[in-house]
This record gives C-alpha cells, structure tokens and sequence, in this order.
C-alpha cells in the first residue's frame, strides 16, 4: 500500500512541476506577443510615414500560411505513432493562433488611431 501512495506522490509531484512549466512558457509566449505587437506598431507607424494601408491582406494570409505550416512541423513530431495521426488539428489551432494574432493585431493599432485622432483634437482645442 505504501508503494502506492508513494508512486502516487511522485506523480502529484510531477503533475505539479509540469504545471509550473507551462505557467512559464505562457509568460515566455505572453512576453513574445508584446514583442511581436511593438513590432507591429513600428510597422504601423513607417507605414503611416508612406501614406500606405495599415492593413495588407496579402500579408495577413502569409501571416496565417506561416502559422499552419508550424502547425504542421509540430504534429511530425508527434506523428512518428502512425495510428495517432494530429497534423489536420494541429494545423487547424496553429491557423486559428496565426489568424486570431491578426486580428486582434490589427485591433490594437486601430485603437492606436482612434488615440492619436483625440490627442490631436485636444491639441487643437
């Protein structure tokens, strides 16, 4: 019985340092997105400087085709199991994480916008 309990104390241990490690690869991925998001308003602001749209469809769908291809590289590596076959998931959420950073990217730099278009009204009064 002690056996057990102690195989069974050993897992708790290891279900907890594993759930440690995924709170620090989410702080890793949330410290990346911040970079990425300056990134992109750097890209906004030269963009602005050419007079060109903020927002190029063409990029946004390499953005989402890069994000699936990862998705892809990722699933070969858990499908060495041939009768556990992940691309078609893992390339849908890699999609979705490419398309959903789009967005919510975009979204950012309209309130960017929205900002700069009341510091100059207040500018102006």
């Amino acid at each position: 019985m002690r056996e057990r309990s102690g195989e069974e104390e050993e897992n708790r241990r290891k279900l907890e340092e594993l759930r440690r490690r995924i709170d620090e690869t989410d702080d890793e991925i949330a410290e990346m997105l911040s970079r990425r998001i300056r990134l992109a308003l750097s890209i906004r602001n030269v963009k602005k400087a050419l007079n060109i749209p903020i927002s190029d469809e063409d990029r946004e769908r390499e953005v989402i085709e890069k994000w699936m291809a990862r998705g892809k590289i990722i699933a070969s590596v858990f499908n060495a199991n041939k009768y556990c076959k992940i691309e078609d998931v893992c390339t849908e959420m890699f999609a979705q994480i490419g398309a959903e950073i789009v967005k919510y990217t975009l979204r950012i730099e309209e309130r960017m916008d929205c900002v700069e278009r009341e510091r100059r009204g207040r500018e102006r009064d």
